[in-house]
């Protein structure tokens, strides 16, 4: 445990100064170990995940013990905590449809780190068939997107979608990551043509929802546009919540 703290503390000063921030909340740590049962019959396992408690202002990292710590999926994690610190104000309500834009941004952050950025702002131009080192190995960016694009669809066409409210999120937070990773390409690949495939989504999403989701996707989002995602999001997910009677 004391090894896993202090790569973590490694991981943070990495990370500040790969975000140009000075200080980094602070964050209660929890550990698992991830499931082949649950990777199976969900269709989606998390390595780590990030909690955050808007009343207490409390911070929560889990991570698994059975799987090594991975710099670009803490990232990932990190980023969701330093959103939830800038843009929950305490509101229950904006954690909820906060859920979406910090998917985006977490993906964001995590292929600038695998493209070998310096900094979230020094970004190299790069071709969609560069290979990145990633958790799984060698992958082009061109396949690891893909791979992402492909895995959301899939959660979304499972027979038992959505089985529950934590699979019904999880598969949101992989569009949502998906999405994130295209507005990389869409900004820095000079050869990236997006696969459009959103059939599955559109079974379940709204057309209307579903086009401003694509459309505000994209690029570093400002506080207008981070604030503009919370209600959508809400919109997006309350009518299947309420659809499907999930809890």
């Amino acid at each position: 445990m004391d090894l896993i703290i202090q790569q973590l503390k490694s991981y943070e000063e990495d990370y500040k100064s790969f975000m140009e921030i000075e200080h980094f909340p602070s964050y209660a740590l929890q550990t698992k170990e991830v499931s082949l049962y649950t990777a199976e019959s969900q269709g989606f396992e998390s390595a780590a995940a990030a909690f955050y408690q808007p009343k207490t202002m409390q911070h929560t990292l889990s991570i698994s013990t059975n799987l090594s710590l991975f710099k670009e999926i803490i990232f990932h994690e990190f980023t969701h905590i330093l959103d939830s610190e800038l843009y929950v104000n305490g509101n229950d309500l904006r954690y909820m449809g906060l859920s979406g834009y910090t998917e985006y941004h977490a993906s964001q952050i995590e292929l600038a780190f695998l493209l070998g950025a310096r900094t979230f702002n020094t970004i190299p131009t790069f071709s969609v068939n560069d290979y990145i080192s990633t958790y799984a190995g060698e992958k082009s960016v061109f396949q690891y997107v893909s791979e992402k694009q492909k895995l959301a669809i899939d959660l979304f066409s499972r027979n038992d979608f959505p089985a529950n409210l934590s699979t019904l999120k999880s598969a949101l937070g992989v569009l949502y990551n998906y999405l994130g990773l295209r507005s990389i390409c869409e900004m820095y690949a000079t050869d990236f043509k997006e696969v459009n495939d959103n059939d599955s989504f559109l079974k379940h999403i709204s057309t209307l929802d579903f086009s401003a989701l694509n459309n505000l996707m994209r690029g570093w989002l400002d506080q207008t546009k981070i604030d503009m995602s919370i209600p959508l999001y809400v919109n997006i997910i309350l009518p299947i919540i309420q659809d499907y009677k999930l809890k």
